[in-house]
């Protein structure tokens, strides 16, 4: 059972230091690992459009389909939709892991659905970038652009993707506070370093 294992998870948004601060915990404490994008590909392999209709269509756009030609608010329903459907496949991968303790990190790590999944053993932070922060980060990373070139309209795929994920952001955070759940805001003000130990502070390393 996934509640008598001993589990960290780490949710929030893109860009906020998740998948880095999660390699750094797993390493540091000599805990497993898993990503949930490194996972989803494999995923996607087994959906259908019936049972996991936001998975099957992510698995079908075109990148001017994802981030230009839809409204925002459309591509936020479908980015949160996709997430609730693939950490059903997240939790049976879980499930099978209980030779070691694991820290888990991914966006698909909603505030509602790890709730009903935390045990004794478990900790959880999400961590949420500020929008300023976020578009900074994005920028700076080279496959991003690579993405934008295969729209119709590089500037405003970027301005809806951004606006998509300041939107999540804001939801993640105000599901995790409802849910009086663990949170940290990341805003550029501290180091990685320090948002490391904080979080070590809260697993209680």
């Amino acid at each position: 059972m996934l509640r008598n294992q001993v589990v960290y998870w780490i949710g929030g948004s893109s860009c906020a230091g998740k998948s880095t601060i999660a390699r750094m915990y797993a390493e540091e404490h000599g805990v497993k690992l898993y990503s949930c994008d490194e996972h989803f590909d494999r995923h996607l392999k087994n959906v259908s459009s019936t049972e996991y209709p936001a998975m099957h269509k992510v698995s079908t756009m075109s990148h001017n389909e994802a981030f230009y030609a839809r409204e925002v608010q459309e591509q936020l329903s479908l980015y949160i939709q996709s997430f609730v459907e693939d950490f059903s496949f997240v939790i049976n991968d879980l499930a099978k892991r209980t030779d070691k303790p694991c820290v888990v990190e991914g966006n698909q790590l909603l505030p509602s659905l790890v709730s009903a999944h935390l045990g004794e053993h478990h900790k959880a932070v999400w961590i949420i970038p500020t929008e300023r922060f976020q578009r900074e980060q994005y920028a700076k990373r080279v496959w991003i652009h690579d993405i934008l070139r295969n729209t119709e309209n590089p500037k405003m795929a970027f301005n809806n993707w951004m606006s998509r994920d300041a939107l999540f952001s804001v939801f993640v955070q105000n599901t995790a506070s409802k849910l009086q759940l663990n949170v940290l805001q990341v805003d550029g003000s501290k180091t990685l370093k320090e948002n490391f130990e904080y979080i070590e502070n809260l697993f209680g390393a």
